[in-house]
């Protein structure tokens, strides 16, 4: 597939920030976990997690989308920055991507949108499109970081056709993408496919790249899918993605997950295969910090105090 998207217009911002992610170290692994129904929080900003203490850690970042309605009123319909100058938004018509009363943390949630027709949208040629990128994800060689980031399949999800005649189905939900402007595939990327979700992970050389795949589990609606993610970005074999589902370890990666001479930001996706039926997902509670105490809602699988 192709993911280029198309943010040659803007600046990818990078803070140079020294600090790394520290924390307990995770050294067990498990099968794929169900769907979450943990608990909730809410969320005020960037704030330090938990009581203080040196485990605890800092959140760098925090979006948990407060203000319901359009996320980006600006007549031009199709990219330019969310209401709040954080999020680039990439939509075929106004509205697509908006905040709706169902959250994760706060009672509110980014819902992104597409219609049949929703095509050529930042450079996504056939395939139909409503993403918002953060533009400033700090993902450069040698960092390490956590986040979080929670997902919703609400009643108007619709599911892809299996795969026939030829036709390969797909669609993305989240991905740390190159900040290089090629054509190339997000180093990471969280998909769905006609029999559920899967991760891909590329990285090494942009015109060989190493790709390792990872089952997650099955779509089920109505529930939140809390994501947790331990990475170390880096194009050679120190790199390493490591995905907890609702406190369960889904997978551990190791190797490359750049590509040489470049870093990644992050987008919250509904970019699918064109199949003719529209479709939503909501999005909450993206985190990055220091630890995974400063971003998770609950303990993680293999991963000490």
């Amino acid at each position: 597939m192709n993911n280029k998207l198309g943010l040659t217009s803007i600046s990818i911002l990078f803070l140079l920030a020294t600090l790394t992610a520290c924390g307990g170290g995770d050294d067990a692994t498990t099968g794929i976990p169900p769907s979450g129904t943990g608990p909730t929080t809410s969320g005020t900003g960037p704030t330090t997690s938990g009581t203080g203490s040196p485990a605890a850690g800092t959140v760098e970042f925090f979006a948990t989308f407060p203000n319901p309605g359009p996320f980006r009123t600006d007549p031009d319909p199709v990219e330019g920055f969310s209401n709040d100058e954080r999020w680039w938004v990439e939509q075929k018509a106004p509205g697509r991507a908006t905040v709706v009363n169902v959250g994760r943390d706060g009672g509110t949630a980014l819902r992104l949108h597409t219609e049949p027709g929703d095509t050529n949208v930042a450079g996504g040629g056939t395939n139909e499109r409503n993403d918002v990128a953060l533009q400033y994800a700090e993902g450069v060689r040698g960092r390490t970081q956590w986040w979080a980031h929670s997902i919703l399949f609400p009643d108007d999800f619709a599911d892809l056709p299996q795969n026939e005649g030829g036709t390969w189905n797909w669609g993305s939900l989240m991905n740390f993408h190159d900040d290089a402007g090629g054509p190339t595939k997000g180093p990471a990327q969280l998909l769905f496919y006609p029999t559920g979700l899967h991760y891909q992970i590329y990285g090494g050389n942009q015109g060989n790249p190493s790709l390792s795949e990872y089952p997650v589990g099955p779509i089920t609606r109505g529930v939140w899918y809390d994501f947790v993610i331990h990475v170390r970005w880096s194009p050679e074999a120190d790199g390493f993605y490591r995905v907890w589902l609702n406190g369960k370890r889904v997978f551990q990666h190791t190797g490359p997950t750049l590509y040489y001479g470049s870093g990644v930001y992050l987008k919250l996706a509904n970019y699918h295969t064109t199949f003719g039926r529209s479709t939503s997902v909501i999005h909450d509670r993206v985190i990055r910090g220091t630890t995974w105490q400063a971003v998770s809602l609950t303990p993680l699988e293999g991963v000490s105090p």
